[in-house]
C-alpha cells in the first residue's frame, strides 16, 4: 500500500511491525529505543529499504533521519542527541579485519547498553548478520530484514524475521552454518515476504530530507560524495597510524642514543628515562624489529603492544 506523503509502496505486515517499533521508542515510560537490522549482500538494496523505513518513521514521528558511514561518528551523535532516526550504512567500511570487527562489536554493544533512554530509532545495515555479536542481533534488535534479488537479477525483494526467531537464526548459523531465511520468514513463524522499490534512480531519496554525515537536506549526489569520503578516510587513517609508529621509533632511537652511562639493570634504565619497565621492553622490541625487518616496520601491527597504543 502507498505510505507517507511520497506515496511509495510498503507491505502491510511491515507497516504493522514498524508501528509497534515507533510506539515503543515514543513512549515516555519506560523509555525505550528501537533497533532493526537490514541485512544482505552488497548492492542488494539495504540503503534503499533502510531509507524507506526511516522516512516512514519520520513521517509518523516528525524526527530527523541521519545516515552515518563510520561507527565513531554515529556513536558521538547518538550520545549527544535524543529521539532521532539513525541509520548505520555500509558497516563493512569499518570491518576491515578481525581486530577491527571485534572493536566495532564492543563499541556498538557499549552504545546500545548506554543510550536506550535516548529513545532513538536505529536501523543497522549489515552485510552478514553473523559477523556481529549475539547481543546486537538477538537481544537488542526487534526484527531482521534480509534483502535479496530473485534469480540473482530481480532486486527489491526481502524476507522479514520476527524477534522471537532471531535466536534460532543466529544459532543455526553458529552450529551448522545454515541461514534459515526462507524457513523463519513463513507466516507460521510470524514472518513475511515483500518487495520494495528503488529510491535513487527515480529521485525519491532527494525528497526525503535526509542528513548524511552531518550534511542536511542531502541528495543522491551528496550521499555518493560522503560515501566516497568515508571510503577514502580508511586509507588515510591507516597511513596516519603508520606515520605515528615511524615517528615513535625515531624518537626512541634518539632517546637511547643519548644514554652514555653504563647501565646494568633494566629497572635502572627505566628509572632514568622516567618510564616503566614494561614500556622499556616494548621499546626494545621495536628497535630489534626495525633491525631485522626495516622495510616492513609500520606496515604490520606490533605484537605484544599492550600499553600506549597508537
Amino acid at each position: 500500500m502507498g505510505v507517507t506523503n511520497l506515496n511509495y509502496w510498503m507491505e502491510k505486515p511491515l507497516i504493522n511491525k514498524l508501528n509497534i517499533m515507533i510506539k515503543r521508542c515514543e513512549q515516555q515510560n519506560p523509555k525505550q529505543d528501537a533497533v532493526i537490522i537490514v541485512e544482505g549482500s552488497e548492492g542488494e538494496g539495504k540503503t534503499t529499504l533502510a531509507s524507506l523505513i526511516g522516512y516512514y518513521a519520520k513521517y509518523k514521528t516528525g524526527r530527523t533521519i541521519n545516515i552515518f558511514f563510520r561507527l565513531e561518528n554515529l556513536i558521538n551523535f547518538s550520545k549527544n542527541t535524543e529521539s532521532q532516526i539513525i541509520i548505520w550504512d555500509e558497516p563493512a567500511l569499518d570491518a576491515l579485519s578481525t581486530d577491527s570487527l571485534n572493536k566495532i562489536n564492543k563499541n556498538l554493544i557499549r552504545l546500545l547498553m548506554a543510550v536506550r533512554k535516548k529513545r532513538h530509532f536505529f536501523i543497522f545495515n549489515f552485510t552478514k548478520f553473523y559477523k556481529f555479536s549475539e547481543y546486537i542481533v538477538v537481544d537488542r534488535s526487534l526484527g531482521l530484514i534480509h534483502v535479496y534479488s530473485r534469480k540473482e537479477v530481480q532486486m527489491g525483494h526481502y524476507v522479514y524475521i520476527r524477534r522471537r526467531n532471531l535466536e534460532r537464526l543466529y544459532n543455526s548459523w553458529r552450529n551448522s552454518k545454515k541461514r534459515l531465511y526462507k524457513v523463519l520468514c513463513r507466516k507460521r513463524f510470524g514472518g513475511h515476504t515483500g518487495t520494495f522499490r528503488d529510491i535513487f534512480d527515480n529521485g525519491l531519496f532527494d525528497k526525503m530530507d535526509i542528513t548524511v554525515n552531518g550534511v542536511p537536506h542531502s541528495t543522491t549526489k551528496t550521499y555518493d560524495l560522503e560515501k566516497d569520503k568515508a571510503i577514502s578516510s580508511i586509507g588515510e587513517e591507516e597511513k596516519k597510524k603508520v606515520d605515528k609508529k615511524d615517528v615513535e621509533l625515531t624518537n626512541i632511537k634518539i632517546i637511547l642514543s643519548k644514554l652514555t652511562l653504563p647501565i646494568n639493570f633494566k629497572e635502572e634504565l627505566a628509572k632514568q628515562l622516567g618510564i616503566s619497565s614494561r614500556t622499556l621492553e616494548r621499546w626494545k622490541y621495536l628497535v630489534e624489529k626495525d633491525k631485522k625487518e626495516p622495510e616492513t616496520l609500520g606496515k604490520k601491527g606490533f605484537e605484544g603492544d599492550d600499553d600506549n597504543h597508537i
